[in-house]
């Protein structure tokens, strides 16, 4: 046995599930507390969403090399994040390298640094004029002149000229700035609609560049080679680990978790390699997934395909071959910071598309023997449109729900991150640092945000809390949830801390890397006790009976009205119980079953009936029931719940 086999994070006996907020800078919180956390668990499932997914994803690869040494690695992750350069700048603060045409605007962010009131306005002008130095000085042009020809004049005239010049210049340097920033803004939504794409760019000489470092270490923490393939969601699959993670699809105007099993989306190699390095684009190029259904199905894949190659796209890999570097940096795509991702993808939504898929359908029946290429020159072809993913955090920031079951046989912790609560300032002690509920009447009460009513600065903090309240609201609400709020840190930082401060200080980001892995030691404490694996800690005996009570009385909330429509006659259509229900009959409309499955049908549905009849007659499974009180109902998938299996045997 090795040393990193023998130390800390030997294999332990206790399993664990985790789900990471984003944060940007804030996740240098993650990486102590996962590897704190790996010393009494397993990492069976782990996710999370923007700087979250990072940490997902190093977490889940550090499990993968668990005997190699990954939890030693992820756990020196901060201090070669805060490490500096030649330049005097932070291995975090070089990760965000701006393109050439982001440049100009990316460099105003540096000017705020540490800077406030008037300060920071000069500072930012002065940025600006450094980047449009040209417009800049045409802007000023007509000023000049003017306040050069008022020199010649006297008196009055040559007051009056003076105060005119000026503000004729400031007003045309403004102008000219303006439209230099209006030029910028229309070239970076050319490059994606981000100041960096992640890759090396502008300004930052040979330092690391975010995508090609996370990609090294992923590869490095999973006990891989620099020449091995890229880590995929297959490679953790097959060792027991589910990772997910979030992203935003545009297109869709939805949350989707990654990876997914769908087949209908397609990337631009040529515009991936301004994304990722080369080698995980070429991986992707060469594990397209395996056509799907009978014949017709087949050359019908096969034959989008060939039409996608001729607009250069390549198909996406399936889910077990999908490089985890990837979906990663697909949930951090922080609006504006960083580029989102452009995949294609075929709208039937339009008449012509839905036309160009029938036709080759068409083709092929009249032409059982006819070849892909053949069909290729005789049908025409589908549009392929730009599929915009953008961050995950933009709809779930704190993916809670992740791998969540009604009985849970494992903790799911969550971190999440915060201000400090009013009144409350940051503690030497890093341990004060962080809030884990560890009575079932804590936690209960949600964050307040009081908003100012005077000035023009009152605007901005409304709009900042329409856009957040949007973001949050569900997790949020989740976060008070009994069952939930039991197992979710929060750890508090300020406003010098995480968030948008590219350039923190080695001993801020040591601080709250400090601050992560104290966190995670409340949840072990809590969950795993002084006999992690001998003795039922009574955290995780406490978490799992509210589970039970509050899985048990949403499900008798649920049955009732179940129950109460289930037997009503008033609705004008046919019974429930001539649909489905013992000696049920009744013609089916649509999705009919097989003669004996509608046997099965009406014999469970009898079951369920007495079952809600039983669970309704009395309210020994409400009454003192865990609040505030979730409520069982129907929700969209987001790709957490089907197609991909979340819970191992």
């Amino acid at each position: 046995m090795d040393s990193a086999t023998a130390g800390p994070h030997a294999r332990p006996t206790l399993e664990c599930d985790i789900v990471m907020k984003g944060g940007i800078t804030s996740g240098v919180v993650y990486p102590r507390a996962v590897a704190e956390l790996a010393r009494t668990y397993r990492l069976r499932c782990v996710g999370g969403a923007s700087a979250g997914a990072i940490a997902a994803a190093a977490a889940a690869a550090a499990e993968l090399g668990r005997d190699s040494g990954g939890f030693e690695q992820l756990d020196r992750m901060p201090q070669a994040l805060a490490a500096t350069g030649p330049d005097g700048r932070s291995t975090l603060a070089t990760f965000f390298q701006p393109t050439a045409a982001g440049a100009p605007l990316f460099r105003l962010l540096g000017a705020t640094d540490g800077r406030s009131g008037t300060g920071l306005y000069a500072a930012l002008v002065a940025t600006l004029l450094r980047g449009y130095p040209v417009r800049a000085l045409v802007g000023a042009l007509p000023g000049v002149v003017l306040v050069v020809l008022s020199l010649l004049g006297r008196g009055p005239a040559l007051w009056a000229g003076l105060v005119g010049g000026l503000v004729t210049l400031v007003l045309g340097v403004a102008l000219a700035l303006l439209l230099g920033v209006k030029g910028t803004l229309a070239r970076v939504a050319g490059d994606g609609f981000g100041l960096c794409t992640g890759m090396p760019g502008v300004d930052s000489g040979d330092a690391a560049a975010l995508t090609p470092w996370l990609h090294e270490q992923i590869q490095a923490m999973a006990g891989r080679g620099p020449d091995a393939p890229p880590l995929t969601f297959g490679d953790l699959d097959a060792a027991g680990i589910t990772l997910r993670m979030m992203t935003t699809n545009l297109a869709a105007g939805q949350p989707t978790a990654m990876p997914w099993e769908s087949r209908e989306f397609f990337f631009s190699p040529a515009r991936f390699r301004r994304l990722f390095p080369d080698d995980v684009v070429d991986w992707m190029m060469v594990h397209p997934p395996a056509p799907e259904g009978g014949p017709a199905a087949v050359f019908g894949t096969r034959l989008l395909r060939a039409q996608a190659d001729r607009a250069g796209l390549r198909p996406w890999p399936a889910a077990a071959d999908l490089p985890v570097v990837v979906a990663t940096r697909m949930s951090l795509s922080f609006p504006a910071l960083i580029c989102a991702v452009p995949l294609a993808a075929v709208d039937y939504g339009q008449p012509a598309n839905r036309d160009a898929k029938d036709a080759g359908a068409t083709w092929h029946r009249e032409h059982p023997e006819g070849t892909v290429e053949e069909a290729l020159d005789a049908v025409a072809a589908p549009a392929f449109t730009d599929v915009w993913f953008t961050d995950g955090g933009l709809c779930a920031n704190l993916p809670v729900h992740f791998f969540d079951t009604p009985l849970p046989k494992r903790p799911t912790f969550a971190f999440n991150l915060g201000p400090f609560p009013p009144g409350r300032e940051k503690d030497p002690d890093q341990s004060r640092n962080s809030y884990l509920p560890t009575r079932n009447g804590a936690g209960l009460q949600t964050d307040w945000y009081a908003m100012p009513t005077q000035g023009a600065g009152a605007w901005a903090a409304f709009g900042m809390r329409l856009v957040s309240t949007a973001r949050e609201w569900v997790d949020a609400a989740q976060l008070v949830l009994p069952g939930y709020r039991d197992r979710i840190v929060t750890v508090q930082h300020d406003a010098s801390e995480g968030g948008m401060n590219l350039s923190m200080p080695e001993q801020v980001v040591t601080e709250l890397a400090e601050r992560g892995r104290l966190g995670a030691v409340k949840l072990v404490d809590a969950f795993a006790g002084d006999r992690p694996g001998q003795v039922p800690a009574w955290g995780w005996d406490n978490h799992r009976w509210v589970r039970f009570r509050t899985a048990t009385a949403g499900l008798s909330g649920w049955l009732a009205p179940f129950l109460a429509n289930y037997r009503d006659t008033t609705s004008g259509g046919t019974p429930y119980d001539q649909l489905a229900g013992p000696g049920a009959e009744a013609t089916l409309p649509s999705y009919p079953p097989s003669e004996g499955d509608r046997e099965l049908i009406n014999a469970r549905t009898g079951t369920l009936v007495s079952l809600a009849e039983d669970w309704t007659g009395d309210d020994a499974l409400t009454a003192r029931a865990p609040r505030p009180r979730p409520r069982l109902r129907l929700v969209p998938d987001d790709g957490t719940a089907a197609g991909r299996q979340t819970e191992k045997a």
